[in-house]
């Protein structure tokens, strides 16, 4: 009888029976099916268990190292729940799914069913057979009903889809990728299962990935309806963006709140990367007669190359991907795009150096080719795109980037004596910082536009003019000129900068008594607001 109809019958009974005192009705808070939407209650049933096996091995290998948790603090988690197993019911009651393993004897099949408990006894008298294969007269038996919970199917998948040769391939692995959520479901019954299969361990890495949840913390689930369809972000971002996207904002075994603005910034930055591809097809070939001759800010990208190399490997082996990320953005970004193009400009207009020319195309090739085979794994679509159009593909018998094993740091600077190397550093570093203190002069006075502004540059030291010419366009402004005995008029901006004081002289730029009347009120306005915080104080 269906458990609703047997609910009225018990009414209808009582109160034939004249036991039925009083009906009320009471709010309660029931889950129901998603399926079949009825709700859904505890039902005790006979399932199938099964006793862990290989559970000592399985909590040695991570506690004796040879399986590396990445964070390692999941693994007192890990060991904590094997410390506390229990037997594992790998029974389910579903139309799908590998069927139990188990025949009952026919005639002894519904009392076996109907059992409270079976044991070892069962199988020892003959009244139920167990293996992976059928029985040898399977018209004298029934099968069990219930098949394997999905977890025992999952944990047999090496060992049920690879033949031996392919196994000796494959298995073991190198890296497990998952999240920590399923420590429990699949990573320690994987480990317990390569133990006891296969005598050995199933990998050597575990790698947690971040939760992505939604705004408010939830995790993302199609019941709640809070995951956004990936292929819509790929639609409005690119694979690659969303791939940069995701990585970025992943810090290593952190949950993360997902927002989709973070998303766009994987799309700008694979913007910014064509845009700076373009920009370098835009100045032709590089190869000419001329030597090219290498500057300081040459030198120092080509030695922040190398130590991109150096970072990225570290970053990878220890599957640092949040900082692997952060470390390529912020050398491309900042460093290449916002440092070193803005200073080359010069040596790429009509009339350059061709020596500074040649420098600077040669320069620009060699950080493309290294950045972009580094920034493959992360972003395959566009760096083999542009790894085709730069024409590194065609030079390289047409090999595809995916197929070009990535370009040696060794020869980068080879040939440089590491005291230049240093000197071309200390001098970039000291050129980009006096750069900003100069945009920042300029911006104080409302001139951050204004190209006939001239700086004086008050140093004892020798500045080459290669820094000096340099140093005017990153500030865009007329010139910068070193003047060793300059005596600055009482309130001329300064700033004291690497390469010296650097003056802003406002004679003919600015309105003085404009200027004066702007800063009293400036000065009105703090004064005002230090009274009223202490009114409020006291």
């Amino acid at each position: 009888m269906d458990r609703f109809d047997a609910r009225r019958k018990s009414v209808e009974m009582l109160e034939a029976s004249g036991l039925m005192v009083n009906i009320e009705d009471y709010d309660n808070k029931v889950g129901f099916s998603e399926r079949a939407n009825v709700p859904i209650e505890p039902r005790l049933s006979m399932q199938w268990f099964l006793k862990y096996p290989c559970v000592k091995e399985a909590a040695d290998a991570v506690a004796g190292g040879d399986i590396t948790f990445r964070p390692a603090r999941w693994a007192k988690t890990y060991a904590h729940w094997l410390e506390n197993i229990q037997d594992w019911c790998i029974s389910r009651q579903l139309w799908w799914g590998h069927r139990i393993p188990v025949w009952y004897r026919k005639d002894k099949a519904e009392e076996l069913r109907n059992a409270p408990a079976l044991d070892a006894s069962a199988l020892e008298q003959g009244f139920l057979y167990v293996g992976t294969e059928p029985p040898q007269d399977p018209d004298n038996w029934i099968q069990d009903n219930d098949v394997m919970d999905t977890w025992f199917s999952s944990w047999l998948w090496p060992f049920s889809t690879m033949d031996e040769e392919t196994r000796a391939k494959f298995y073991p692995t190198t890296d497990l990728v998952t999240g920590p959520d399923i420590i429990f479901f699949w990573v320690a019954r994987m480990i317990m299962a390569g133990y006891r299969f296969q005598h050995d361990k199933p990998f050597s890495n575990v790698f947690f990935t971040s939760i992505i949840r939604d705004k408010i913390g939830r995790k993302m689930s199609k019941s709640l309806g809070n995951s956004p369809d990936p292929l819509d972000l790929i639609a409005n971002y690119g694979a690659d963006g969303l791939r940069f996207g995701l990585m970025r904002i992943a810090p290593t075994g952190t949950d993360v709140r997902f927002d989709e603005n973070q998303i766009s910034e994987g799309r700008n930055f694979a913007n910014k990367l064509y845009n700076a591809t373009r920009f370098r097809l835009m100045q032709g070939d590089a190869r000419g007669e001329t030597a090219p001759h290498y500057s300081s800010v040459h030198i120092s990208i080509i030695s922040k190359l190398k130590q991109l190399h150096a970072d990225v490997e570290k970053a990878l082996a220890d599957y640092e991907f949040n900082a692997l990320i952060q470390t390529l953005y912020q050398f491309f970004w900042n460093e290449y795009c916002d440092r070193f193009l803005e200073a080359v400009k010069g040596d790429l207009k009509d009339g350059a150096d061709p020596a500074a020319q040649a420098a600077t195309l040669t320069t620009m090739d060699t950080v493309l080719r290294h950045y972009l085979a580094l920034l493959h794994p992360v972003m395959p679509h566009i760096t083999e795109e542009l790894w085709a159009s730069l024409g590194f593909a065609e030079s390289n018998g047409g090999l595809p980037l995916m197929r070009t094993p990535l370009p040696s740091a060794e020869n980068l600077l080879a040939g440089l004596d590491e005291s230049r190397i240093t000197l071309a550093n200390t001098q970039a570093a000291a050129l980009y910082e006096t750069a900003n203190k100069a945009r920042n002069l300029k911006a104080e006075y409302d001139l951050s536009n204004n190209k006939n502004v001239s700086f004086i540059l008050k140093t004892p030291h020798d500045v080459p003019q290669d820094i000096l010419s340099r140093l005017a366009i990153l500030a865009n402004a007329k010139s910068v000129i070193r003047d060793a005995a300059y005596s600055s008029p009482k309130g001329t901006p300064a700033a004291l900068t690497p390469l010296g004081e650097l003056f802003l002289p406002l004679e003919g730029l600015i309105d003085v008594e404009a200027e004066k009347e702007r800063l009293g009120r400036e000065l009105d306005k703090i004064a005002r607001g230090n009274r009223q915080i202490r009114g409020q104080a006291g």
